[in-house]
């Protein structure tokens, strides 16, 4: 299994950062690959969790909710300055309020009752969760001006090291069990391990790439602060894993399951390597 999960990290990492590491070329005037990146993510994010929903008692049709989905990673590359303008601000809750408007109406014009409640709560959830906290933000945190892609390179670097560091620590020294019945084979030594990875992976990471923009106190902030959220992320998944009674979102990418199960540690880091940024100062 370990070395399935190596083989690909090997395969796919190289294309990856050339993906978000083209669009700083001179003749690309803004990240459209990346575009495409995060759009194919969240599609087969939002395609695995309909599949999921199933085993909820709850039967999602994907389409639409693929399209909300990206439509907000769409938003955040033709609408950057989402917080500071007020016409898109404006734009953006009137997108957001039409999903629930669409997660009510589609169940309501179903005509049934019974179990449509739990039906409405895992479209917003999904489509919120990947297409919002993860996507639209994914997208934010690339279009930060010059820094993009040395932030992207800080945030996936951080959580990949952070999340090996938990995995392989915790095989060969972990004993401890972190008594939780969503990821019963976690323990607490691979848990700290990874707090540990990932904050020394932050630091180096931020004096390779960030040295004039992140202090060392930030940069350690940073990585303790986004491998703890890391971890909350991988848990949630596995929450609905577990909920829906599979071990693996998919099967699309040898060793790591499918998008969901290599994406859960981003979603919740996304979002708050970008605000907390904002927070700081490094960019308004």
């Amino acid at each position: 299994m370990f070395w399935r999960r190596a083989l690909s990290v090997v395969v796919l990492l190289p294309v990856i950062i050339l993906i978000i590491y083209w669009d700083d070329w001179p003749w690309n005037d803004r990240p459209w690959l990346y575009l495409l990146l995060v759009s194919f993510a969240v599609t087969m994010m939002q395609i695995e969790y309909c599949r999921l929903a199933v085993n909820f008692g709850s039967k999602l049709h994907p389409v639409i909710p693929v399209v909300l989905t990206v439509s907000f990673g769409c938003f955040a590359f033709f609408l950057p300055d989402s917080i500071q303008n007020v016409n898109t601000s404006i734009i953006m809750s009137c997108f957001m309020i039409g999903v629930f408007i669409y997660a009510f109406a589609s169940s309501i014009f179903r005509g049934k009752v019974d179990g449509e409640l739990r039906t409405v709560t895992l479209k917003l959830t999904g489509i919120l969760t990947i297409g919002w906290v993860f996507g639209y933000h994914c997208i934010l945190l690339r279009m930060t001006g010059e820094i993009g892609f040395q932030l992207v390179i800080l945030l996936i670097g951080t959580i990949w090291c952070s999340d090996t560091g938990a995995y392989l620590i915790g095989r060969a020294v972990g004993k401890t069990k972190l008594s939780t019945p969503i990821s019963p084979r976690k323990t607490v030594e691979g848990t700290i391990a990874g707090l540990v990875v990932g904050t020394l992976t932050s630091i180096v990471l931020s004096i390779l790439f960030l040295q004039e923009t992140l202090s060392l106190l930030h940069a350690s902030i940073l990585g303790l602060v986004l491998s703890v959220l890391g971890q909350l992320g991988d848990l949630s998944v596995s929450l609905m894993k577990r909920t829906a009674g599979v071990k693996d979102s998919g099967d699309v990418i040898p060793g790591h399951g499918g998008f969901l199960d290599r994406c859960d540690s981003l979603i919740f880091t996304t979002p708050i390597l970008y605000y907390y940024l904002i927070l700081i100062g490094i960019f308004k």
